[in-house]
C-alpha cells in the first residue's frame, strides 16, 4: 500500500526512512523482506519524492515505489514530500519525523548514517539530514507537549544503514535467502537504474556491498547496521562474533 497523507495509524514493528524512494530499498531490503516472512509488519516512509533524480518524472517513482513496496511485503509507504536535496534538520521536519514515528508506533526505526564528510560518492546532504531527522525525530515522538498529532511514542531501537566502507558495523543480518526479492525491490525503479537487461552491472554493485559483511552474517550476502547505543545480550557464549567455522584449526 502506498499512501500520501494518510492519517490512518497502522501499528508496526519496523519502519525505514530513506531520503529518496529507492534508498530504504537498497539499505534495508533484505532485511525487510526478511522479516515480512516471519510475519512482521514492516513499513517505508520516503522524506522526498526524489524529484531532483536524473531520471523519471514524481508520478513515475511513485508508481516505482509502490510496486518495490509490494515485492517487500510492506504493510505501507509512506511519502513526506520534504525537497529533495533541500533536506534540512530543523524543528519542523523533525516533527514530521516524530509525527509519523507516533503514527506507525514502530519497535525498531532504520535510517540513514549521518556522520559522513559531505560529497558526491561521499555523503549527500540528504542522506546525512535524513539519519539526523531521524535521530531527532525517534526522540522527540515521546514527548507529550509536541505540537504534533497522534499519541506518544518511543522505539526500542534506532539503527542506522549506508554505512561507510571503513567504518565496522554493530551488527549484520544475513539476508541470503531474501536477495531475490531485495534486488527485485531495487530493480522495480526503473527511472534510476535502467532495466535489469540493459544495466546489470547494478546488480553486481549492490550485491557486492551485501557479500562484504556476509561471511560475519553465516551467509552469502548481510546488511550491516550501526547502533550508537550498546546492543544488551543474555549469554556471552550466544553472542557469537564470528561464525563457527572461524575457530577451525
Amino acid at each position: 500500500m502506498l499512501t500520501y497523507g494518510n492519517d490512518q495509524e497502522t501499528k508496526l514493528d519496523v519502519l525505514a526512512i530513506g531520503p529518496h524512494p529507492d534508498d530504504a530499498e537498497i539499505g534495508t531490503g533484505g532485511v525487510l523482506a526478511k522479516l515480512a516472512a516471519q510475519g512482521k509488519r514492516c513499513g517505508i516512509i520516503d522524506l522526498t519524492e526524489g524529484e531532483m533524480g536524473s531520471g523519471g518524472d514524481i508520478e513515475t517513482r511513485r508508481q516505482e515505489s509502490a510496486a518495490a513496496a509490494e515485492i517487500l511485503g510492506l504493510v505501507v509507504r509512506e511519502n513526506l514530500m520534504m525537497p529533495d536535496c533541500g533536506l534540512e534538520d530543523n524543528f519542523e521536519n523533525r516533527c514530521q519525523v516524530a509525527q509519523a514515528i507516533r503514527k506507525y508506533k514502530p519497535e525498531v526505526v532504520l535510517g540513514t548514517y549521518y556522520d559522513l564528510p559531505p560529497g558526491r560518492g561521499l555523503g549527500h546532504n540528504d542522506h546525512i539530514k535524513g539519519g539526523l531527522l531521524v535521530a531527532h525525530g525517534a526522540n522527540y515522538a515521546h514527548l507529550k507537549k509536541l505540537p504534533i498529532k497522534y499519541d506518544p511514542w518511543h522505539p526500542r531501537a534506532v539503527y542506522y544503514y549506508f554505512l561507510p566502507p571503513d567504518m565496522m558495523p554493530s551488527f549484520v543480518v544475513d539476508v541470503t535467502d531474501y536477495r531475490e526479492q531485495w534486488i527485485g525491490s531495487i530493480n522495480c525503479h526503473v527511472s534510476q537504474f535502467g532495466r535489469p537487461e540493459q544495466n546489470p552491472q547494478i546488480r553486481d554493485f549492490f550485491e557486492s556491498h551485501a557479500t562484504r559483511w556476509a561471511r560475519w552474517a553465516g551467509g552469502r550476502y548481510a546488511m550491516a547496521f550501526y547502533s550508537p547505543w550498546p546492543l544488551t545480550v543474555d549469554n556471552v557464549l550466544t553472542a557469537a562474533c564470528v561464525p563457527d567455522e572461524h575457530h577451525e584449526g
